[in-house]
């Protein structure tokens, strides 16, 4: 059963209730689903989520969802947090592994995993009545992915904490886009939630990979770089950036 502890409230809830306030994410009456993968960054949101449920935004539903990619992944331990918290969990069996890793043999398969995945997800949001699909993208990732599309697309830009899907009447939210997976990680081995090893065959061997090591190596000089290039996201200097022609 989720405790609520105040010390905990002054370190995340804090920055999970900023980014949901600034980006308009979560309202009374929405029906919130969550992707559950069953690692530390989905566990960590929802665990956040229910918080903000019992402590702040008290009229909204929480719906886990797992896409199960046939990979053979226990998931006891997620069905039995959900059940003690009383989450309803919704587990759709696919065979996106088999699409993924066998059928297409795709040399760098994260990028239709993630496109197979997050279709799945909106289906059952839809089916469902969600209106509200919340992933747990962490501010790393967000690092992460506009180092990738610099360095490997020649795009500046990442992904948006709230993303409209008019065509589907669903929003796409990341209320964890202000906290670090350093700290993510650390909370959830020390609160004992239920994380679920990956099976993925390229686990831990991706470009996403490389670019958590740039992260890394640049906060090694810069301490304060993370911070620093988020606050850049929003502090645009339009004159100073060149024009499409």
């Amino acid at each position: 059963m989720i405790i609520f502890q105040r010390k905990y409230n002054r370190m995340f809830l804090k920055n999970a209730r900023e980014a949901i306030s600034t980006y308009n994410m979560i309202e009374p009456g929405d029906r919130v689903g969550v992707g559950l993968s069953g690692g530390k960054d989905s566990i960590f949101l929802l665990y956040v989520l229910k918080l903000i449920q019992l402590t702040a935004i008290k009229d909204f539903s929480i719906i886990g969802i797992n896409i199960d990619m046939d990979l053979g992944m226990d998931l006891s331990p997620l069905k039995s947090f959900c059940e003690e918290n009383h989450i309803p969990l919704i587990i759709e069996k696919t065979n996106i592994g088999e699409v993924v890793f066998n059928d297409r043999k795709e040399k760098n398969p994260c990028s239709l995993c993630s496109t197979l995945r997050k279709g799945a997800l909106v289906r059952i949001c839809e089916s469902n009545n969600i209106n509200k699909l919340a992933l747990g993208h962490n501010s790393d990732d967000v690092i992460e992915t506009l180092f990738m599309n610099i360095l490997k697309v020649g795009k500046l830009g990442t992904f948006h904490p709230n993303i409209h899907y008019k065509d589907k009447g669903i929003n796409i939210i990341r209320p964890l886009v202000y906290i670090r997976e350093d700290f993510i990680e650390k909370f959830v081995k020390d609160n004992n939630l239920p994380v679920i090893k990956s099976l993925c065959p390229v686990d831990k061997k991706t470009t996403r990979e490389e670019m958590k090591n740039i992260l890394i190596k640049l906060e090694e000089s810069y301490p304060d770089a993370q911070r620093k290039i988020l606050t850049s996201l929003t502090n645009l200097d339009m004159k100073n950036l060149w024009d499409q022609r």
